[in-house]
């Protein structure tokens, strides 16, 4: 029999595997595409999305996979503040580490060399 406190807001670990798995793999296939020239870069991104429906798709797939990830990591932490006790200090700050871990992996992620961004 399952506590009666159990709710829907206790899949936020699940999806955030399935998000996190989706990233990786759309991470990956976008480095087939990625050109390290540094005249090149930001133009071979641009030039691939228009000329590939599959790379428009795979950017898109990991551009909103990125932006669910983090929503529901802050749904994730939400949750835990309001369901844990306050004897687990050492993984509420387990996991406040992680998400700045991910926020920086997330924005490094995003530059391309030389300063440009990639939109």
């Amino acid at each position: 029999m399952l506590p009666l406190n159990i709710n829907y807001s206790f899949n936020y670990g699940i999806i955030l595997l399935i998000l996190f798995i989706f990233l990786i793999i759309s991470g990956l296939l976008s480095v087939i595409f990625y050109n390290n020239n540094l005249d090149l870069s930001f133009f071979n991104l641009i030039l691939n999305s228009f000329n590939s429906f599959f790379y428009f798709l795979l950017r898109f797939i990991h551009n909103n996979s990125a932006n669910l990830f983090f929503l529901f990591i802050f749904f994730h932490i939400f949750k835990s503040w309001f369901y844990t006790q306050s004897k687990n200090f050492v993984v509420l700050i387990l996991g406040l580490i992680i998400f700045f871990l991910a926020c920086a992996v997330a924005f490094f992620g995003y530059c391309l060399p030389m300063g440009q961004m990639s939109f």
